[in-house]
């Protein structure tokens, strides 16, 4: 099923490092001991500690989280006060990201800026669809609200969406060659919502489905993420909202990045534009696949 497709590179560490990222992002947390079984009946008057140990382990994670924005904000605001108060007057962010809904990819971690930096919008496999109005909304706002200089459209390597892309179109190709008709999903049904979705993907993946020896390896799915962020920055670019904003003579470019999850390392693929048909300037920052994995990657 395209959902399994999907959820194929979910996979999460059981548990979280105690250890804070920076003294001003203690984003990591440990998670609460989980409870040795749940009680028959409830019990009244728990301390704190008490009621902890009788939490589910979504309920446990919840709280860790919000335990951990205690310490946070503390760290913030103590670390840096001016900034603090300059975010509650509002943004000025200088970029657009439009990136994916995969909780290994953070527009701010994987760049190293401030809040506020970056106004982002997610989601699965940062796609762009002409009639997606949240996509489009995000974009709008941005442009002509908050008036941003550079539009980045990041792709990750591992992606479940480029994934399921090529898995529909390979089974496409099992069905063609069988003989065998492609019955449709039931409207509605969660293959349904997703095949919609990722349909410019198995277009794009329909050529590697036919030539290549194994359309799933790791190579074969790079080249076509790739490929995706490469006409996702294309589809942007020729978006009304980008060309009216060129029409205003504004200084703005669209680029293409990919984010390697095994070495939190970023590629620029110089595929950007800034001007309808106007080439971006490369950012000189030459990089291969091979460059961004490990040195001990497998293929």
């Amino acid at each position: 099923m395209l959902y399994r497709s999907l959820a194929h590179t979910s996979k999460t560490a059981s548990s979280w490092s105690s250890k804070p990222l920076t003294s001003l992002r203690p984003l990591a947390f440990p998670l609460a001991p989980a409870a040795a079984s749940s009680p028959q009946q409830p019990i009244p008057a728990l301390s704190a500690s008490s009621r902890r140990t009788t939490m589910s382990s979504s309920t446990q994670l919840l709280q860790s989280i919000l335990d951990a924005n205690e310490t946070y904000a503390a760290a913030f605001a103590q670390s840096d006060p001016a900034l603090l108060r300059k975010l509650a007057q509002g943004q000025s962010p200088k970029i657009f990201w439009l990136g994916c809904s995969d909780s290994r990819v953070s527009a701010e971690l994987s760049t190293g800026v401030a809040p506020g930096s970056i106004f982002v919008h997610r989601n699965i496999a940062q796609c762009f669809h002409p009639g997606d109005p949240s996509a489009s909304a995000a974009l709008a706002y941005a442009v002509h609200v908050l008036k941003v200089e550079s539009i980045i459209v990041c792709g990750h390597t591992g992606c479940g969406g480029v994934r399921a892309g090529m898995q529909a179109a390979v089974d496409a190709k099992v069905k063609e060659d069988a003989g065998e008709t492609v019955e449709p999903p039931k409207p509605g049904s969660v293959d349904d919502t997703i095949a919609k979705w990722i349909a410019p993907i198995k277009s794009l993946a329909s050529p590697h489905a036919h030539a290549a020896s194994d359309p799933l390896s790791t190579l074969e799915l790079a080249t076509l993420t790739d490929e995706h962020v490469r006409a996702t920055v294309e589809a942007v670019a020729a978006s009304d909202l980008v060309r009216a904003a060129w029409d205003e003579g504004r200084d703005l470019s669209v680029h293409g990045w990919v984010y390697h999850v095994a070495t939190a390392k970023l590629r620029d693929l110089d595929c950007g534009f800034k001007g309808p048909g106007v080439r971006a300037d490369s950012l000189s920052r030459p990089a291969t696949y091979a460059d961004s994995e490990p040195a001990d990657a497998e293929n």
